[in-house]
């Protein structure tokens, strides 16, 4: 019994040397998660210019900012994940994290030829007219006419003779040329956005009592840093300065403008008002590419805001078509409707017929919703990152206590596509993404001239810079909205409070 007993542990003993021989390993020293290393591409110039950019993940984490990248051959490390070289070749990388060792990716870097690729711009602004001309030259003769350029970037060919270049996306652009299966250096065009006004004036209460007693008073900030004290404010109304930051007013006028001058820069002017915001009405509208009477109902928009301008704030909203918004179901579970076009204004649920209404029936909606007036004012600024990500700053003050709700949403003008019935159709006020609920997140309960800020981020990914951000304020009752005011903002950009100067 006891040998049977020490031959049952022996076969106990075999069986977990066996397990521990044959368990699967991930070819990095054990542990259940992969260092994969992987390229932009496989090939690359040997100018020196062009370059492959390395990606190490371990597992589905991205490490590559913690990783060493090196050559497998000479175990010389790249200083950061990208690798150009003027000596052709193939080169293998390998990458190093926490002990373990990634697969083996390949690069081949090709000899220059003497096909060569120049640009003579090597910037330009994003605003879809500032051209980059390209010329290709083969042994000193100019070959542009029968050369292929292709942008690197987005992997597009252009066709035979095409050489020049216009974006209306921010960002880095390469180039390269082919011709007689010979293929050029690789040439960089960076595309920009204007440049925007560094200097910038803020009140801190932009609604005041027009008694004399209420003040507001003012923050001057140059490229970041508050420049207060040494800028000077200038009443646009009576064309003085202010002796100090502070500001009060008793009189008959509605608003006052100002601006602060700071070293030679002038601030874009702002708004100080004593009585109602601005009532802009928020228009939704249901529409999609394949939809022939959305065409009819455009013509009706266009011809109604030519009659009555600037009230409307609008969101178009595409319905099973490629620019459907991810938040398509958001807005159609809250608005119901048996077919498009359909129209809402102010999140009123009961919308008009839109297949029905003329001109003058729009006009007339509108200025219904408007007589509503506004409980707050709206104003908004963004800026665009170097990875086109905007940051956007809201700030809601109310002229009437209360609580309310912030809804931020990102659309985009000028897309020419396809639409039912027409050709060259240009889309405007595309819904693109939303950065709080539908209905709006919570502002809390405000009080009567108490600013409230709010930040939200965007991505530009996949959209041009023709964007813009567009910011409304609903009161609720139960899961019912109802529109307040709204505001609109492009990207990069910024929009002040307004107020209304006159009776309608």
């Amino acid at each position: 019994m006891k040998s049977m007993k020490y031959f049952s542990y022996a076969l106990c003993a075999a069986a977990l040397a066996f397990a521990s021989c044959t368990q699967p390993t991930n070819g990095n020293g054990g542990g259940d998660k992969d260092l994969v290393l992987s390229a932009s591409k496989s090939e690359i110039t040997a100018d020196g210019t062009d370059k492959v950019t390395f990606t190490v993940k371990y597992g589905e984490e991205d490490v590559t900012a913690n990783a060493s990248i090196a050559d497998a051959a000479t175990g010389e490390a790249l200083s950061g994940s990208e690798f150009a070289t003027e000596t052709a070749g193939s080169y293998e990388f390998v990458a190093s994290y926490d002990g373990k060792e990634s697969n083996k990716v390949k690069v081949d870097a090709t000899t220059v030829s003497g096909l060569v690729l120049s640009v003579d711009k090597e910037s330009i602004v994003n605003d879809g007219e500032d051209t980059a001309t390209f010329t290709v030259t083969f042994d000193g003769n100019d070959v542009t006419a029968q050369a292929t350029i292709v942008n690197q970037t987005s992997g597009q060919a252009w066709a035979e003779g095409v050489h020049t270049f216009v974006s209306s996306a921010s960002g880095e652009y390469e180039f390269k040329a082919s011709y007689n299966d010979m293929r050029s250096n690789t040439v960089k065009v960076t595309v920009t956005m204007e440049a925007v006004n560094p200097l910038v004036l803020t009140a801190t209460r932009p609604r005041i009592a027009a008694d004399g007693s209420d003040a507001t008073s003012f923050k001057v900030m140059y490229e970041g840093e508050d420049v207060t004290d040494a800028a000077k404010i200038k009443n646009l109304a009576t064309g003085e300065y202010l002796e100090s930051n502070s500001f009060s007013y008793s009189g008959d006028l509605k608003v006052v403008e100002f601006e602060a001058e700071y070293e030679g820069a002038t601030s874009e002017p702002i708004n100080v008002g004593f009585g109602d915001f601005y009532k802009n009405v928020l228009f939704c509208r249901f529409t999609a590419t394949w939809c022939g009477p959305c065409t009819s109902f455009s013509s009706v928009l266009s011809a109604a805001l030519e009659q009555y301008p600037d009230r409307l704030v609008q969101v178009a909203i595409h319905q099973n078509d490629e620019y459907t918004s991810n938040n398509y179901y958001d807005f159609a579970s809250y608005f119901k409707f048996s077919g498009i076009p359909a129209i809402f204004f102010d999140f009123d649920k009961e919308g008009p017929s839109a297949v029905s209404m003329s001109a003058a029936d729009v006009v007339n909606t509108i200025k219904e919703y408007q007589a509503t007036g506004a409980k707050v004012g709206i104003a908004m600024s963004s800026t665009v990152d170097a990875a086109r990500n905007v940051k956007v700053t809201v700030r809601v003050t109310p002229s009437e206590a209360g609580s309310y709700l912030l809804g931020v949403a990102l659309l985009e003008d000028g897309i020419e596509g396809p639409q039912n019935g027409t050709s060259g159709y240009i889309h405007d006020n595309t819904m693109r993404a939303l950065a709080t609920s539908l209905g709006g997140d919570s502002l809390g309960d405000v009080a009567e001239n108490t600013e409230v800020v709010k930040e939200y981020t965007f991505s530009l990914k996949g959209y041009t810079d023709n964007c813009r951000v567009v910011a409304y304020v609903n009161t609720a009752d139960g899961d019912v909205y109802a529109t307040t005011n709204a505001a609109s903002c492009p990207v990069n950009g910024r929009t002040d409070y307004r107020f209304e100067t006159a009776a309608e």
